[in-house]
């Protein structure tokens, strides 16, 4: 069942970056790869379709990330749709992002007893399961080079870490 709910979580986030084409010097970009290492939730790499409208511009990103600690690990996918009020893509934008996480690990319990709790006081608790990652946030966009930027990003919602600050660069 866990390998279905991933197969398809797979194929509906990866559905829009398939359709993407190898365009000739006369046609403008309209993919980009994004490089991303957060503050609380590891590294990402993705793919993604940029969507040029009139007077904006929206990036559809799917991302894979990970995350590992010396209690536990996450790994999951998730989209990320990013909307920007101009056609260069720099400046302030706005975000939403929604996936799934996968997490495993173990974790102390509470345990308070005056002095400290000694190694032998309490057992590990291990835990494994998927969490829904749904989260918004917002940034800014500076440029590198003519076909790379930089985007400073934070978001808030509900996901392993409830908030997060992402350096990532785009190009």
């Amino acid at each position: 069942m866990k390998k279905n709910i991933i197969v398809l979580s797979f194929l509906l986030i990866f559905y829009p970056i398939f359709s993407i084409e190898i365009l000739d010097d006369t046609k403008t970009r309209i993919y980009n790869v994004n490089l991303s290492l957060g503050t609380a939730s590891g590294g990402s790499i993705g793919i993604g379709k940029i969507q040029y409208c009139e007077r904006s511009t929206k990036e559809l990103i799917a991302n894979f990330h990970y995350l590992i600690n010396s209690d536990y690990y996450v790994i999951g996918i998730y989209n990320q749709l990013n909307s920007f009020r101009n056609k260069k893509r720099l400046g302030s934008f706005t975000f939403i992002k929604a996936g799934i996480d996968y997490t495993k690990g173990e974790k102390k319990p509470f345990v308070f007893v005056p002095g400290g709790p000694n190694p032998g006081d309490y057992d590990m608790q291990k835990f494994a399961g998927i969490f829904p990652i749904l989260a918004i946030g917002c940034g800014f966009s500076l440029s590198l080079s003519q076909n790379s930027r930089m985007l400073i990003f934070f978001d808030l919602g509900i996901q392993k870490t409830f908030a997060n600050l992402n350096v990532s660069v785009n190009f």
